[in-house]
């Protein structure tokens, strides 16, 4: 099996997260000559949870105090949070990305992000970009649309789409597939307002048909789990992210001024 290490040393199969070689984008002969660093971060919950027996929840946890810790030393640092969205100015090298440049992203949507996350944003004046579950949306334990409607509002927080139901993508169905990517998209576009320019594929799980799609949806730009933090045109639909779970906040940014040196 080909693997990637992740933290935990936990080992998982390479070919869930990664595409055939043969979806890479078209790209100009200018932007294939972009790449720059800017870690994107990859919370999940934001709470204080301590059930040993749930050992899923828990790697997927980041504790409160932890996270503003680490929003702390990030500010203090002099780290810039962008939205994910910003990025496709970057790719297409529009803008330039600043050397201290940083994206915070969380997955699923849970109540937590608006409860303890958000709170946290106002109090340091970062941004944050989050991926909701449309079908969740209300749901016990997740945002409600009256929730995700104050942090549009606010300015702080981009909302990005996580499909209708959490689908695992690789090898779905093509029309299942469409159903997932793209009618989720004009839903949440239609329910709030707003353009929804980013996509987070659940699981990490992603193939051709996956990558093609999130295209027609007209996404600028899609997340994976693979590890990493520089980023070109090519893999503007699977750019790569890092999990909170590598550092701690007192190295946290010794340890991505490092990563993919």
């Amino acid at each position: 099996m080909s693997s990637i290490r992740m933290e935990n040393n936990q080992y998982y199969d390479r070919s869930v997260f990664l595409p055939p070689i043969d979806i890479t984008p078209p790209v100009s002969s200018t932007e294939s000559q972009i790449k720059f660093k800017l870690p994107i971060l990859m919370y999940h919950y934001v709470e204080a949870y301590g059930d040993p027996k749930d050992v899923v929840r828990r790697g997927l946890t980041v504790n409160p105090e932890t996270f503003e810790q680490e929003l702390k030393r990030l500010v203090e640092g002099g780290y810039t949070m962008y939205f994910a969205k910003d990025m496709n100015d970057m790719l297409s090298g529009e803008t330039q990305p600043i050397a201290k440049g940083m994206v915070l992203t969380f997955d699923d949507g849970y109540e937590d992000f608006y409860t303890v996350v958000f709170p946290l944003l106002k109090k340091y004046h970062v941004k944050a970009t989050v991926y909701v579950i449309y079908n969740y949306i209300d749901r016990k334990g997740f945002l409600t649309e009256r929730e995700i409607q104050e942090l549009i509002n606010s300015g702080l927080v981009e909302i990005g789409c996580h499909t209708f139901d959490h689908a695992y993508l690789k090898n779905m169905q093509y029309e299942a597939a469409r159903h997932q990517i793209i009618e989720s998209k004009a839903k949440f576009e239609e329910r709030f307002g707003i353009v929804v320019e980013t996509f987070a594929y659940p699981f990490g799980a992603y193939d051709n048909n996956a990558v093609q799609l999130a295209k027609e949806a007209g996404y600028k730009l899609a997340v994976s789990v693979v590890p990493g933090a520089i980023h070109g045109a090519d893999s503007r639909f699977y750019l790569t992210r890092i999990r909170p779970g590598i550092f701690n906040p007192a190295d946290m940014i010794q340890v991505l001024e490092k990563y993919n040196k």
